[in-house]
């Protein structure tokens, strides 16, 4: 069976160290993968996504190029993913142990990242 995804796609599923993270997260949400604006999107309101995001009152999280959502995101919602995939790609693998370390100090609403998300200034803009 042929792919209809982009053989540059193909090529770019696992582009990103947390790529493969992201994935296995969909996979065991019991989704399927599609293709928006570059990034792989798996939508899912049971298994692992209902676990990491409903039960602690998000939507969605981004993993490297790959975006799992509990529903399917709004343009907002989409738009805060795409940001997290472009601070995934400029800071590189320091990207999660940083996020988490931020969240541990600042939590949610003041995490340096989130509001860049939120708001997009000039944090991560060329």
């Amino acid at each position: 069976m042929r792919s209809s995804w982009p053989p540059d796609l193909i090529r770019g599923l696992i582009a990103h160290h947390a790529d493969p993270i992201g994935h296995l997260v969909g996979i065991l949400s019991g989704a399927r993968p599609r293709v928006r604006d570059g990034c792989f999107l798996y939508v899912s309101g049971r298994g692992l996504a209902y676990l990491l995001l409903t039960r602690r009152g998000y939507s969605a999280i981004t993993l490297g190029h790959v975006i799992v959502s509990a529903r399917e995101p709004s343009d907002a919602i989409w738009r805060h993913e795409l940001r997290h995939v472009a601070q995934f790609e400029r800071i590189g693998c320091a990207f999660l142990p940083l996020y988490l370390l931020w969240y541990a100090r600042h939590g949610y609403r003041a995490h340096p990242l989130e509001r860049d998300a939120t708001t997009p200034t000039t944090l991560f803009d060329a």
